[in-house]
């Protein structure tokens, strides 16, 4: 066997650290308005933990990050429209709410450039998905916002998983047939 490429470099798995589900007070570091392919309008909010014993978290996981495509790792994607035609989505409606009680004197006049350096409570809640590896992992993402100084006390939302149903739905799409050769 050969030596991997930086494997001297690479960190081993377990030695990061982990964020707990919970509620956080945190700020806005960016925020782009996109569409998806059929049109849909949406935010992407890149964000950091502001106080606390998680302080400046996703700055230091991207400060730690050797590799070349690096990403920030601290983002919230959230639809401006809601699902019924003209409607506008709750979660987008109690950001806006939950920016502007945290930040004395300000109202969103719906350039999403003046939500950067703004205070927000964003309240995060474990989630299974699939991986690439065809094997049901957990994350922590931010579920809803709620204003900066309620951020601790929010109540946190229950684990969103997986059915074994979805789980065998979503893992068969992917399986190769009996008449297949095998990958090894």
């Amino acid at each position: 066997m050969e030596k991997p490429e930086g494997y001297d470099e690479a960190q081993s798995f377990g030695e990061f650290e982990i964020l707990p589900a919970g509620g956080y007070k945190c700020i806005i570091k960016k925020v782009t308005c996109e569409k998806t392919q059929a049109g849909k309008e949406f935010l992407k909010i890149g964000f950091d933990i502001a106080e606390g014993e998680y302080k400046d978290f996703y700055q230091k996981k991207f400060n730690s990050d050797t590799r070349e495509s690096k990403k920030w790792s601290g983002v919230w994607t959230v639809f401006t429209a809601g699902y019924e035609p003209k409607t506008t989505n709750s979660k987008f409606k109690g950001f806006i709410t939950s920016v502007e009680k945290s930040n004395t004197n300000f109202k969103f006049d719906f350039d999403e450039q003046n939500l950067v350096n703004k205070k927000i409570g964003l309240v995060f809640r474990e989630e299974e998905f699939i991986g690439t590896d065809n094997q049901i992992h957990t994350g922590i993402k931010p579920f809803f916002a709620v204003s900066y100084d309620k951020a601790e006390e929010a109540k946190i939302p229950n684990k969103k998983t997986i059915s074994d149903e979805q789980f065998d739905r979503i893992f068969d799409a992917g399986v190769a047939s009996d008449n297949d050769d095998l990958p090894f």
